[in-house]
């Protein structure tokens, strides 16, 4: 159930103030008229559900702990690191709940795919990757990229090209929103043969996509999601109002 913004916005359900100060060169504060997030898309208590419902998922695959050791955790740019956070805590203690005197560290590591080109507030344009940076040793080892959002596909079937290219055993992608609006039909197949692909070419290949809410078409931020740089640390996922965006560029 969608909750209005005043309910979601904080604990004690009160309209916050417009937010109001100067841009400084050294980190981003913004001064606005009015409060930039028109209508709140997703809760902390429907990003909570997705979160649960990922782990569980991405647990019910991989199953025991022993499993895990030959896992490794990547998430997609800082947009991620919120959602990152969450779901691996998560499988931590699914860990630790099921397996009496059990605990495992899961490995972390970080991808960066840069840049992003031509894209407009709107998320319309031509999106381009240049180049893949993966921070951790992926050989020989099961992968899983965790996104804030998978839109085009773009990212994604780069960052798996990669990773294959590094000598990842299979690779696996947990993503907070799924926006199948602009989703290229390439990328689509490309999903197909990328992720979750088994070393033996004959067996059946899983889908390898796992996603914790299909979203609407529209330019969201919060929960690690951003517009230049700003709107990332909201506790939900919004949508901005067009004078904000203007504000912004």
């Amino acid at each position: 159930m969608k909750r209005s913004l005043k309910e979601s916005f904080t604990e004690n359900s009160k309209f916050p103030p417009p937010l109001k100060s100067n841009l400084s060169s050294s980190h981003l504060i913004m001064k606005l008229s009015e409060h930039p997030i028109s209508r709140v898309l997703y809760s902390r208590e429907d990003i909570a559900s997705a979160v649960e419902h990922v782990s569980s998922a991405i647990h019910a695959r991989f199953g025991t702990s022993r499993f895990y050791e030959n896992v490794i955790f990547l998430p997609c740019m800082t947009g991620a690191m919120f959602f990152a956070s969450d779901v691996m805590r998560r499988l931590h203690q699914m860990v630790l709940e099921e397996e009496e005197g059990v605990m495992v560290d899961l490995e972390l590591g970080s991808c960066v795919a840069t840049s992003y080109e031509n894209v407009n507030a709107s998320g319309v344009g031509s999106e381009k990757v240049k180049n893949v940076h993966v921070k951790g040793n992926v050989r020989g080892k099961t992968v899983v990229v965790i996104e804030d959002i998978v839109d085009t596909g773009n990212t994604l079937v780069t960052l798996c090209d990669a990773l294959y290219a590094q000598g990842a055993k299979d690779v696996h992608c947990a993503t907070l929103l799924n926006k199948q609006a602009r989703r290229r039909e390439e990328n689509t197949k490309a999903f197909e043969r990328l992720l979750a692909r088994e070393n033996d070419a004959n067996e059946s290949k899983e889908e390898g996509l796992y996603i914790g809410i299909e979203c609407e078409d529209e330019f969201v931020v919060g929960f690690g999601l951003d517009y230049n740089g700003a709107y990332r640390c909201l506790p939900y996922i919004g949508v901005l109002t067009e004078k904000a965006i203007r504000e912004m560029i």
